[in-house]
């Protein structure tokens, strides 16, 4: 400093926004972790010889660095100067999933046409509904003013926008990703003031087009019967339908408190889907309860803060962002590790963060970027 005019340069450099230190760690922490984690559910790839052990973990890798670079700028600028494009982003998006019906699946799994694909990348493009869904609902939902109160703007409206939406993505089909839609929507709309007599009143709907999904494609439901089955104290048919839910299960289990530690757990051969749906159960065994508990607390603790950083924000579209956003992370994890544990019928839902999928994991972290701008707008509020 300059005793005589009392200039500093230190006045003038830039600074970087302060951030929620809670959510900047889970930024870094989450990614990284299921980097790892990643590298360890790919071990039978490796071995089979079906993967090679270094294009999945760098791949993913890669993905983790450009979401957290993403999350940061998201952070850091404003989000009421880039949210307004969101409902240009949304209808953009909608086109993309109709577009990705009209070819062959690229990923075979199941019936679903879900995915585009250049050379051995993929784009899910429901995955990057979930970031654009949000910002629109808050958008129009601020817009709307007190109108929200009327069954016209929060159901005609707001509902109508998240039912097309929806629609398109039980065309893939993923009812998964539709149920978090609908409740990350509804959460939404909610907060925003709908009535809750309006918001009921679309309930019937839901249920019958649900309904018309599970029938139309047989695969969702023989899940949904074997889960049932399950639960009323059935056998399960260990070899066909249960075989997922029996062979994470019994991860889950042969991990114990501690876990038999970093790669050395065996189910990972034996569940479908190690390094995506069935992480958590990797989680289990490798790291036991001790790693299995973490990850839930952590979620549970990312709900807690979201939910406070909503209520503390004086900003109407800051808040429904917020609760749109923590809504949907965090369901998305818990319907995750409750297929897994056995207490959800099997969807396909990726474990937000630690899963494999370069989609989920930038909309994940893009998500987390907003959510830590929102946090930073609220505290620069009460300061002022």
């Amino acid at each position: 400093m300059n005793g005589a005019t009392g200039f500093s340069w230190a006045d003038r450099l830039p600074r970087w926004p302060t951030h929620d230190p809670f959510l900047l760690v889970l930024t870094f922490v989450l990614p990284l972790s299921g980097v790892v984690l990643v590298a360890s559910a790919q071990i039978p790839s490796v071995l089979s010889g079906t993967s090679l052990f270094d294009s999945t973990t760098v791949f993913q890798m890669i993905y983790a660095i450009i979401g957290v670079t993403a999350a940061l700028v998201l952070s850091a600028v404003d989000y009421h100067k880039y949210i307004r494009l969101a409902p240009f982003a949304l209808a953009i998006l909608a086109i993309a999933l109709v577009v990705v019906l009209i070819p062959e699946p690229c990923v075979e799994r199941t019936d679903a046409k879900r995915w585009f694909c250049v050379g051995q990348i993929t784009v899910q493009p429901s995955e990057f509904v979930k970031l654009a869904m949000i910002m629109a609902v808050a958008v129009l939902a601020q817009r709307f003013g007190t109108n929200i109160y009327s069954w016209q703007f929060s159901i005609g409206r707001l509902g109508g926008l998240v039912a097309i939406i929806i629609f398109l993505v039980l065309l893939q089909p993923d009812l998964g990703t539709a149920a978090t839609l609908l409740v990350s929507g509804f959460a939404m709309i909610m907060t925003a003031g709908a009535r809750w007599r309006h918001l009921a009143s679309t309930l019937p709907i839901a249920a019958v087009v649900g309904i018309i999904s599970l029938n139309r494609y047989e695969y969702q439901w023989v899940r949904i019967k074997a889960f049932f089955n399950t639960l009323t104290g059935g056998e399960p048919d260990r070899l066909t339908t249960g075989w997922q839910a029996t062979q994470a299960q019994i991860a889950m289990g042969a991990g114990g408190v501690t876990g038999r530690g970093f790669g050395q757990g065996t189910q990972k051969f034996r569940v479908s889907i190690p390094a995506s749906d069935d992480i958590f159960a990797v989680i289990g065994e490798e790291f036991g309860l001790v790693g299995t508990g973490l990850v839930l607390v952590l979620f549970l603790a990312l709900f807690v803060r979201g939910i406070q950083i909503a209520a503390s924000s004086e900003d109407v579209l800051g808040r429904l962002l917020a609760v749109g956003i923590v809504t949907q992370i965090t369901l998305q994890a818990f319907v995750n590790m409750a297929v897994v544990t056995g207490l959800f019928p099997a969807t396909g839902m990726p474990l937000p963060f630690i899963s494999r999928g370069g989609s989920s994991l930038l909309v994940s972290l893009a998500l987390m970027g907003i959510l830590m701008n929102v946090a930073r707008h609220a505290k620069l509020k009460r300061q002022t």
